[in-house]
């Protein structure tokens, strides 16, 4: 079992439009929010605006709870519900949900298929026992003891942890391990389940071979795509093609440096100085017309070969033949593409508003 206590000076704190959001964990512990690469994450957040949207999770659930005022949260068109102090209420990342009323909240945010809950105890003199929920085939449990007010004193496997209020303790339980939970003290603190099965986070290597004319021709026409790789990956968005992090590196190396354009440049500028020089006009422009196809239909693809890892095919995956990594990747991937998407839409034709609750202002983000 790992145990771990956050206080004030741990938090990740941002503002937003409407308040400020404080992430309190996140598992794994070097996962980042905006990167989406988390399994869980306990935050909070302060709503000083009477409206705001919810940013859409397509792999996570959510439950959130109010801790301080009420609000009326409506997911999209399906239902809504009223929150009071200590009321929750749990649902679908991309459910589209927005909140009405000014709110200080608690939030856990977990990836689809783990399973988890938030409950609050009233610490007293005498030890409570925490109650676990039947963890099911997942490999592995979570708990959060956050102190609302008051302090709590937190017993598990025969050691003690006081939380004060404003602290938040992380029990991870190892794979198999069951432990006695309890709580005493005086305050009240809000007490989250979280059950998951850790994946592999860890490529398939693919063995560096000799190249090939069969790497030539995918060289070709990943260098057929207007000279920029990134044309032709973004062709490949939402369909059954997936490109792997070695591929998408080097391809990223030769977008940034434009190795072949260059070249290209250079040779053609030797003409012009040749031109100049006294050469023919038409022999020059020839020469420039030659040189042009020739580096369309074979240097270019020939830098692209020597570049990118071979076999080249071997990067180049079906998406429904993905290791269960590199599918979090693709679903990563995809996820993004969406939110930037309606980020750029919705900001393009407004003056700001739908800030999420647990997001950092969109301008906060840019300069990271």
């Amino acid at each position: 079992m790992k145990i771990r206590l956050y206080g004030t000076e741990d938090y990740n704190t941002g503002k937003w439009s409407g308040g400020e959001t404080t992430e309190f964990a996140i598992y794994p512990e070097k996962a980042k929010y905006i990167d989406r690469d988390f399994i869980w994450r306990l935050s909070s957040a302060t709503v000083d605006v009477d409206e705001s949207t919810f940013t859409k999770l397509p792999e996570f659930d959510r439950i959130l709870m109010v801790l301080e005022g009420e609000a009326v949260l409506a997911h999209g068109n399906e239902r809504t519900v009223k929150l009071t102090a200590l009321e929750q209420d749990s649902f679908s990342g991309d459910a589209g949900t927005k909140s009405f009323g000014k709110i200080k909240d608690y939030n856990l945010i977990m990836k689809k298929g783990c399973s988890g809950s938030l409950k609050v105890y009233e610490a007293q003199s005498t030890a409570q026992t925490v109650e676990r929920a039947d963890q099911g085939e997942h490999t592995h449990a979570s708990y959060g003891f956050y102190c609302i007010e008051g302090y709590v004193v937190v017993s598990a496997a025969g050691e003690t942890h006081m939380v004060p209020a404003g602290k938040q303790l992380v029990l991870d339980l190892d794979e198999g391990e069951s432990v006695e939970l309890s709580v005493m003290g005086e305050g009240k603190a809000v007490v989250a389940e979280v059950f998951y099965t850790r994946l592999a986070h860890a490529a398939v290597e693919i063995p560096e071979e000799k190249a090939t004319f069969e790497d030539f021709k995918t060289a070709f026409k990943l260098a057929r795509g207007n000279s920029k790789w990134k044309a032709a990956f973004e062709k490949n968005r939402g369909s059954d093609v997936w490109y792997d992090e070695a591929l998408k590196s080097k391809l990223s190396f030769l977008n940034r440096t434009y190795i072949g354009i260059i070249l290209w440049a250079i040779i053609c500028m030797i003409f012009i100085v040749l031109a100049v020089k006294g050469m023919s006009h038409v022999t020059v422009i020839i020469a420039l017309v030659v040189w042009t196809v020739l580096y369309a239909l074979v240097i270019s693809p020939l830098i692209y070969m020597i570049v990118l890892p071979k076999p080249i095919n071997a990067h180049i995956k079906k998406v429904d033949s993905l290791t269960e990594y590199e599918m979090q990747l693709y679903l990563k991937e995809q996820g993004e593409n969406e939110m930037t998407d309606k980020l750029l839409k919705k900001y393009k034709y407004s003056r700001g508003g739908g800030w999420d609750v647990d997001e950092e202002s969109i301008f906060s983000k840019l300069k990271k």
